[in-house]
């Protein structure tokens, strides 16, 4: 993968990981779903100015975090920053007592991570570092998704301990030039995005998962219309003695740890939602290239493992299927699943994850930063309240036992569903792994988790049902098109390439999709200098719908204005800033010395 000649500050387009979550933050604005964080805490004689040092290194070799996205006629696109923009936080709770600082601590790390990011300003990456005394501090970094994935995070901090120790000592921070950059990886995705090894793997995708059915579990409440990202989480612990028998199992049949949980979990998900046709996605590290794994970026591809447990096998045949779908699953990967979702056009359905609702993972304990001089480093653990699928079961490997933790979204399930889940999965594991011969027919389901499908889902805001065009006796009414409908007809001809035969042509059956679609409302919005969500297109697919829901959207605003006061004269309102927080720029004083796994 050659680096390119571009400009410093040129606009690059997105790969196609990044373009869903530019769609997805256009689709539901102002939300912190796809924040990254991680934090330590550093215990030991801390030089606050050599840690800033490294971190702002970090962001200068890695234009991925200094970028801000722009939409531009082509599509959104990339565009790097200088480093200046990166500006790390010191928040000085010393001198507080300790409870209260404690406290403290909890409400910046929450505030943190609660706040988004506007990906039109950059940088990507948020950092702050808490004193809580002489000798204590906790460094909290939020990146977003669109910048990292779990093995940047790795390389993260292995550069950051890198750039510390040098800074540390006085000497120059010298870490080994990049290959590539984020952009020219998005770049060679895109120009190799027709070619005949591509094609082949999307005809591989297309006929594995034609017809498919998505593994639903029952829920507690009705699917909302729209996703709201409220989640929580249950912890699952496998037991040392466990652990080792099914890395025993694994061992004995060929297969990897991650294949035999897996297995086992989709048995589970077989018996508890009566399909025998069961789906899952995982994530793979999407770094196929040698030259990619020192960069920090979004890389990590999400894969769709369908596996078949129909005929009551036993637990034996059960692995052996799951490693013949994992491996074949691992021989296609190129394909990102942004594009596998564009070519096989799921069900529209704003309130679920497309092509699959639960995830599995399988990793590594969280990277930390070491070999830092003086600092004893240990990991903080920061709670979880984003649910981005029904149900995502992240296990992590610590050698002897496996822990982790089963997240939910709480618009769906219930603490206690999710927490006889966990151990209904632990129960069934001894089981299988104990007798693995037996038909998975002989186990029993888990207390609690019922063998039914889920309810059917009732949205809270229903579309609009289209208008018919016929008088009283069913015969058609030929009637003009309205200005707006013109305007919807135009501005789909220009992006589509081609324009309905009437006002009822559906956006999406004449090949939309969901960077067509913000592009559709940012092009009508910019013409009638009003703010128009995509989530109207989802709702409204047809010229007549979105015409009237954007008349209706203009007799709003036009009588939000007319009621809206003249200002009156006020006092300049004060900063938005922490009162404790004092951010770190050039002119300050100087400061006091003192990975997502493959499976």
């Amino acid at each position: 993968m050659p680096g390119s000649d571009r400009r410093a500050h040129a606009p690059t387009l997105l790969s196609f990981a990044q373009q869903r979550l530019w769609f997805l933050d256009r689709l539901r604005p102002g939300r912190p779903d796809h924040n990254v964080p991680t934090a330590v805490r550093l215990r030991g004689r801390l030089d606050q100015g050599a840690l800033v040092r490294a971190l702002t290194e970090v962001v200068r070799r890695h234009e991925v975090l200094r970028g801000r996205i722009v939409d531009t006629d082509d599509g959104p696109c990339h565009v790097t920053d200088p480093v200046e923009t990166f500006v790390p936080t010191i928040t000085d709770l010393a001198h507080a007592p300790a409870e209260q600082a404690r406290q403290r601590v909890r409400e910046l790390v929450a505030a943190d991570l609660a706040t988004p990011f506007d990906l039109g300003t950059a940088p990507m990456l948020r950092a702050r570092l808490i004193r809580t005394a002489p000798d204590d501090h906790l460094l909290l970094l939020v990146i977003h998704h669109i910048a990292c994935d779990g093995w940047s995070l790795s390389v993260l901090w292995q550069e950051i301990s890198a750039g510390y120790g040098a800074a540390v000592e006085g000497r120059p921070i010298a870490l080994a030039d990049l290959p590539v950059q984020y952009a020219d990886f998005a770049d060679w995705q895109r120009s190799h995005q027709d070619g005949t090894a591509l094609q082949n793997q999307l005809a591989y995708w297309r006929e594995h998962l034609a017809d498919l059915s998505p593994s639903v579990l029952r829920t507690d409440r009705a699917r909302p219309a729209v996703w709201s990202g409220r989640g929580d989480q249950v912890e699952i612990e496998i037991p040392a003695e466990l652990a080792d028998r099914v890395r025993a199992l694994g061992r004995a049949h060929e297969v990897t740890p991650f294949m035999t949980l897996l297995a086992a979990f989709q048995v589970l998900l077989a018996r508890c939602t009566g399909q025998a046709d069961v789906t899952v996605g995982t994530p793979i590290s999407g770094r196929t290239r040698i030259e990619l794994e020192p960069l920090i970026g979004f890389f990590v591809n999400t894969l769709v493992l369908r596996t078949d447990l129909s005929g009551d096998p036993g637990f034996t045949d059960v692995l052996a299927r799951v490693r013949r779908c994992a491996v074949e699953a691992y021989a296609h990967q190129d394909v990102p699943f942004e594009r596998l979702v564009q070519e096989l056009r799921p069900e529209r359905d704003l309130g679920q994850h497309p092509l699959f609702t639960v995830m599995f993972q399988l990793e590594d304990p969280p990277a930390l930063p070491s070999g830092l001089p003086g600092i004893e480093v240990s990991d903080h653990r920061i709670p979880n309240e984003v649910a981005k699928f029904d149900i995502e079961v992240s296990l992590t490997d610590r050698g002897d036992r496996i822990t982790g933790v089963i997240r939910y979204a709480t618009d769906l399930f219930d603490r206690d569903t999710v927490r006889r889940l966990s151990e209904g999965f632990g129960a069934l594991l001894d089981q299988l792994v104990g007798s693995p011969e037996r038909p998975i027919s002989a186990w029993e389901t888990p207390p609690g988790l019922r063998a039914s499908r889920s309810a059917p889902a009732t949205p809270a805001v229903p579309p609009a049902a289209p208008q018919s065009d016929a008088d009283g006796a069913g015969a058609p009414v030929v009637r003009t098109a309205t200005e707006t409908e013109l305007l919807v007809l135009e501005t789909w001809a220009e992006v589509l390439g081609a324009a309905p035969d009437d006002v009822h042509g559906d956006f999406f059956e004449l090949g939309g999709h969901s960077l067509l679609a913000s592009k559709i409302m940012s092009r009508l919005g910019r013409a009638l200098d009003l703010e128009l969500p995509v989530t109207l297109l989802f709702f409204h697919p047809t010229v007549a719908e979105l015409a009237d829901a954007v008349d209706a959207a203009l007799l709003a605003d036009l009588g939000a204005a007319e009621a809206e006061p003249l200002p009156a004269e006020a006092e300049p309102l004060p900063a938005d800033a922490d009162a404790d927080a004092e951010p770190l720029t050039a002119e300050a004083e100087p400061l006091p010395a003192g990975k997502a796994r493959h499976p």
